[in-house]
């Protein structure tokens, strides 16, 4: 098991790792666990690099003094492109919280500075609005799945659909109040910022369904009405969704 570091001793593995390995960066932001506070012992640094120039942004993960570290290397350009164009669309801004949340451990330079000043008009901007076909497939969604849950009486798959449902609603909740969403743990701590009382009642809904089913189905009706109550409520009948006219193949010689 690894030893949980300070702060100030992860710091030091992260500059260090900066001067040997990526002198030329003009910023490098320590994200993720270590920089909210809530690292375990096994927690990977999360390092957001920042060069004048580079010929494509890059992910990559290697060890630094025992520690596994998660590289996202950018320059201004690719930085914007995939805050705008690849996590915006979907609701997030994983590179603009890092950035936001995180210290930068190198002498701050003015490149650093117009990273920074788009994050924060990032972030402040909120995610695109969700358009009435995206609204109305997701409470189209919620509502099959909430069906499939309260029908079902095989724990195994109930389960299954729960954590679905946990992730659509949650999603849902954000982004119908403008509210940016997340993935996984940064879900949860998404919505727990924005609205505790939901938070909880989707966490306590989805150990029920795997610890008594009858009373997590009746929780999660509960909490699924109080979310699609602000956009329209459940959503069945007269639902309809088309396909582009060319998505057909030609038929087989």
């Amino acid at each position: 098991m690894k030893t949980i570091h300070t702060y100030a001793a992860i710091r030091a593995i992260a500059v260090r790792l900066v001067q040997e390995r990526y002198p030329t960066a003009v910023a490098a932001i320590i994200g993720g666990s270590f920089a909210s506070g809530r690292q375990t012992a096994s927690s990977d640094i999360d390092l957001l690099l920042l060069f004048d120039h580079i010929d494509c942004a890059w992910r990559s993960t290697i060890v630094a003094e025992g520690r596994t570290v998660e590289l996202f290397a950018h320059d201004l350009a690719t930085f914007t492109y995939f805050c705008r164009e690849i996590d915006a669309p979907g609701g997030t801004a994983p590179l603009a919280r890092m950035l936001l949340e995180g210290e930068n451990i190198v002498a701050p330079t003015p490149a650093y500075a117009q990273l920074l000043a788009l994050a924060q008009a990032i972030d402040a901007a909120g995610p695109p609005v969700l358009a009435l076909e995206a609204l109305q497939r997701r409470r189209y969604a919620i509502t099959t799945l909430l069906e499939d849950l309260v029908d079902s009486r095989q724990p195994g798959e109930a389960l299954a659909v729960a954590c679905q449902l946990y992730a659509m609603l949650s999603d849902l909740h954000l982004r119908a109040a403008g509210q940016w969403s997340g993935g996984g743990k940064h879900l949860f701590r998404r919505l727990q910022a924005f609205d505790a009382a939901i938070a909880v009642q989707l966490d306590g809904a989805l150990r029920l369904v795997a610890s008594d089913l009858a009373a997590g189905q009746l929780a999660f009706e509960q909490v699924a009405a109080a979310v699609l109550e602000p956009v329209g409520g459940p959503l069945l009948e007269g639902y309809c969704l088309r396909a582009p006219a060319h998505w057909r193949s030609a038929p087989a010689a």
